[in-house]
């Protein structure tokens, strides 16, 4: 029988896709089409029968919880002041003295963050490790539902907790460059095709009582695919146990950043083969209308010249409300403009405290860890790009990340391997043949 969880998951996948749907067609302005119209039906259908089984699912887990608390008999010290709070079931949870890190936590954050750190510590102890005192705990929190085993340890897993899945996505979103500054589209299918402007109308001067002449904007498609991503790490089944925020803080932050920047290699790098999940990213998509090159002889990040940064942002169109920015890596940037920066005097020992400035030209820089990091002769190669992402890359979510965990794969070392997946989609919308679809300008060194 399937577990409370992944009928609440279903659940809301069937009204993720119904909502997206609904979604797309209201910002077309238009009516469901029939396929459309089919998706919602068969989701709305699914929903009736899932909440059925839910509801049975969720009489066994209260029995079971009963049961599991009753079983298992290792004393845990944790203080917990319980308190009713229907908004918040979990508010009543607090941390034990013993536990608290007194320090920032960076993947769980907000005056909640270290609870929510403890949280998922011990559903991933419970679910990974086995560990009956954190399985007691769980149940007692009325978290056993977010535990869930089957009867063979390769097939077993856990169900990301709610607090673990906000920090996940927070912290990708944070981390990487894609999902933080693309144009989002929801994805109700696993293909939808995402709107590209391939020429404007034209625009005349009629002559009196003249005719106007009629044109036409020619619009495109770019597909968006919803494609698996996924990671496989190992970690030591001899953690200490009682580093429950540890736990949960380290696992959440190391898949989090792990996912962003298969994102960010994706959508910088990505040549559309298997190793970039069939991904095109911008520097395969952009036209080479887009690409201004730098001064002959500059073909490193050392030794560029303030007129090659200048060009690119004087060859930039003028979009309305757009908001373009730099996109490098850090070293590449302090070897160029930073240099730049450091050579054009006034620097007093308090200035060179302070460092570089990340701005070029008036334009904020975000640095990239997914691009070039060469700073020495690398000919005819992209180190930098110049432009509003939102305005030309769109990426799509399909389904948010899923965690399993296998005890069987690495048997022989005692160690246990965790697998995170997702289904996401990039693609580069405007490419820049022409000047009006150039939001996004790549730099290039000279050859």
């Amino acid at each position: 029988m399937r577990t409370a969880q992944s009928l609440r998951d279903a659940i809301a996948e069937s009204r993720l896709e119904i909502q997206a749907a609904v979604d797309i067609a209201t910002q077309e302005e238009r009516e469901l089409t029939e396929d459309e119209q089919t998706l919602v039906d068969s989701n709305l259908e699914a929903i009736k029968g899932l909440e059925k089984s839910l509801e049975s699912r969720t009489k066994i887990d209260e029995q079971t919880k009963i049961l599991a608390a009753a079983r298992l008999t290792p004393e845990i010290d944790d203080k917990i002041e319980r308190k009713k709070d229907p908004d918040n079931p979990r508010a009543h949870i607090t941390v034990p003295a013993k536990a608290k890190l007194h320090r920032q936590l960076k993947a769980f954050v907000g005056s909640d963050g270290e609870r929510d750190a403890y949280i998922s510590g011990h559903v991933i102890l419970a679910g990974m490790f086995g560990r009956e005192a954190s399985v007691k705990w769980c149940a007692d929190h009325g978290l056993i539902q977010g535990v869930m085993k089957t009867t063979t340890n390769s097939g077993g897993g856990f169900l990301v907790p709610d607090e673990m899945q906000a920090a996940l996505i927070r912290l990708r979103e944070a981390t990487g460059v894609f999902p933080q500054f693309c144009r989002n589209v929801p994805m109700g299918s696993e293909i939808v095709k995402a709107p590209s402007l391939l020429s404007d109308v034209t625009a005349y001067w009629p002559g009196e009582s003249g005719e106007i002449t009629a044109s036409d904007a020619t619009l495109g498609e770019r597909e968006l695919m919803a494609r698996k991503l996924a990671c496989l790490t190992k970690i030591s089944s001899e953690l200490d146990e009682d580093a429950v925020i540890d736990v949960g803080e380290m696992i959440t932050a190391s898949m989090a950043y792990a996912m962003a920047l298969k994102l960010d290699d994706a959508g910088f790098n990505g040549d559309g083969t298997s190793t970039y999940g069939g991904i095109v990213g911008l520097k395969s998509a952009i036209h080479a209308n887009a690409i201004p090159t730098t001064t002959a002889g500059n073909d490193a990040a050392d030794n560029l010249d303030l007129l090659d940064f200048e060009q690119v942002v004087g060859a930039y169109p003028e979009y309305p409300n757009a908001n373009p920015r730099w996109f490098m890596s850090k070293p590449v940037f302090m070897a160029s403009y930073g240099r730049l920066q450091d050579a054009a005097g006034g620097n007093t020992t308090e200035n060179l405290g302070d460092g570089p400035v990340p701005m070029i030209l008036g334009y904020p820089v975000t640095f990239a860890q997914a691009m070039t990091k060469t700073t020495g002769t690398q000919a005819s190669t992209i180190i930098a790009y110049f432009g509003d992402l939102s305005l030309g890359v769109a990426y799509g979510t399909r389904r948010s990340s899923r965690v399993e965990v296998s005890t069987d794969r690495y048997f022989e070392t005692d160690e246990i391997a965790i697998k995170t997946t997702e289904r996401v989609a990039i693609t580069v919308t405007e490419r820049g043949d022409t000047i009006r679809n150039r939001p996004i300008l790549a730099l290039k060194t000279a050859a």
